[in-house]
């Protein structure tokens, strides 16, 4: 959880923070109220950082903690925002987006770029698998009005500093996850070729389901990668309970019926 973090602080790195979980201090109620714990130099700083993230967190204010730590370490936040969080995936071709996938806490759909804004002015943070690189930057070029959240958990750094290489086609596998045959050997430029081809509605469909498999991986690689960090840091807080892919299947079904109709 956020209270056994003290990366956002000031003057605190990954190796003072180790520090204080080795002593003992596995979360800011730990910190004793005085004595040396770094060092001089900076136990006020330290206390000063305690005390303001109690109370923006009190306020509900994650944004504080997304704005002060490096975005590498937003999956920290996870625990905190997965309830208003939207995993998220678009198709492209150049700049032009063809289809948006989101799970949020209304479920899981396929956005036409018209519905965009009105469904992001609920979300609380992003969750997507090279978004930094991709997704966001399309849709700041095509939503120029739209603001994202604060919290933005980029599952490819994730698996990066978990050592997994390749995309997440080259990771469902080595989680365990599988398509249909008939998603299994698509890419992306398979996805520009589908929509090329939307008029026809085989294309069509095939598309919006190739898009919304990326989508619902998201939710169980978020919740596996946040885990499988959390021991490779050695950050003490307690793991997350992984959601059951198998459940999910049907809403998947429900909502390409839903784009296809």
């Amino acid at each position: 959880m956020i209270t056994a973090t003290f990366r956002h602080i000031s003057g605190i790195g990954p190796m003072r923070e180790r520090q204080l979980w080795l002593g003992g201090i596995a979360s800011w109620s730990a910190l004793p109220a005085s004595g040396d714990v770094i060092s001089p130099r900076l136990d006020g700083r330290l206390r000063e950082g305690v005390a303001l993230s109690a109370e923006r967190l009190a306020a509900g204010d994650v944004g504080f903690f997304a704005r002060a730590l490096p975005q590498t370490e937003h999956w920290r936040l996870y625990p905190h925002v997965s309830e208003g969080a939207a995993f998220l995936d678009i198709e492209a071709a150049g700049d032009r987006i063809t289809v948006i996938g989101v799970l949020d806490r209304n479920g899981i759909a396929s956005l036409r770029p018209e519905q965009f804004l009105e469904r992001a002015g609920g979300w609380t943070a992003l969750v997507t698998f090279n978004g930094t690189a991709f997704d966001l930057p399309i849709l700041r070029r095509v939503f120029p009005e739209w603001q994202p959240p604060a919290v933005h958990v980029d599952l490819k750094h994730v698996y990066q500093r978990l050592r997994e290489k390749g995309g997440l086609k080259d990771l469902e596998p080595r989680a365990g996850f599988f398509r249909p045959p008939h998603l299994a050997t698509l890419c992306g430029a398979d996805a520009v070729a589908l929509w090329q081809a939307r008029d026809e509605p085989a294309a069509w469909r095939r598309l919006v389901e190739y898009n919304l498999y990326d989508v619902f991986h998201l939710k169980p690689l978020a919740e596996l990668g946040y885990n499988r960090l959390l021991k490779r840091t050695g950050m003490p807080a307690p793991p997350l309970a992984v959601c059951d892919r198998g459940a999910m299947l049907y809403d998947v079904s429900l909502a390409v019926e839903a784009a296809c109709s």
